[in-house]
């Protein structure tokens, strides 16, 4: 199974699953041509599951149905898609576990300032793993758990400097702390809510512009955890293995 990041931060966010005969898509906050650039036959496209209604996570869902992708998501991201036939659409609460294709998967309810959700996701050729963006903190705890996609958004220290420069107003790096996760926040949720005795790797997402420092976010999830960390930038590609 690979993993593909199509787009990771606030100008759009996807990313592919793509194993030997289907492929799972992540979000559609990215266009459908940047898609049709690693997948030649749509028709291996099992789904696409969506986080919640923001536009740079879910602006292209009419497209995304249009081209035959089933849309998964919760009530709030379906309502907010204007043109898009219910057949193309299913409706999750936190808790549901379902199919899609081959892959097994449960959503798993996140914080955030409008409702999201999260996602644990097993398949056979890649085992488990869980995604999660746009929380400042996250309620679940993940046993045997091989492959991990974690916001790290923002740090304290590069905030408050964002702040005292001007670069960011106070009110935004209120909203930032509340409804994003920073690198102390994913730090501790890892440490506490993850057994590491199968992690393989961790993969970074959605890191800010402005509040974040990639070079010193993978030293320290890397040197908290002993695991290969990656930073999801657009055209990183992972082989995920059991």
């Amino acid at each position: 199974m690979k993993l593909k990041v199509l787009g990771s931060s606030s100008a759009g966010n996807g990313y592919i699953l793509q194993g030997e005969r289907q492929t799972l898509l992540l979000e559609a906050g990215v266009p459908i041509a940047a898609v049709r650039k690693h997948v030649d036959d749509f028709r291996t496209i099992v789904g696409c599951l969506v986080s919640h209604s923001h536009g740079d996570h879910a602006k292209y869902i009419a497209d995304y149905a249009k081209a035959g992708i089933h849309i998964y998501a919760d009530e709030d991201v379906c309502l907010s898609c204007k043109g898009v036939h219910v057949n193309s659409l299913t409706i999750l609460e936190d808790g549901d576990q379902f199919r899609v294709g081959g892959f097994r998967v449960m959503a798993c309810s996140a914080n955030h300032d409008v409702p999201c959700l999260g996602y644990f996701i097993l398949h056979d050729e890649m085992g488990s793993l869980a995604f999660i963006t746009d929380s400042h903190d996250y309620q679940y705890s993940m046993t045997d758990l091989q492959h991990l996609m974690i916001e790290v958004n923002w740090s304290e220290e590069l905030l408050r400097q964002a702040v005292d420069e001007k670069r960011t107003p106070w009110f935004v790096a209120k909203r930032v702390r509340e409804t994003h996760m920073g690198l102390h926040n994913a730090i501790n949720y890892i440490q506490e809510e993850v057994s590491l005795d199968a992690l393989r790797e961790i993969v970074m997402l959605h890191l800010s512009y402005e509040n974040s420092d990639p070079r010193v976010f993978t030293e320290e999830i890397t040197k908290a955890f002993q695991k290969p960390t990656f930073v999801a930038a657009e055209g990183l590609e992972i082989e995920l293995k059991r």
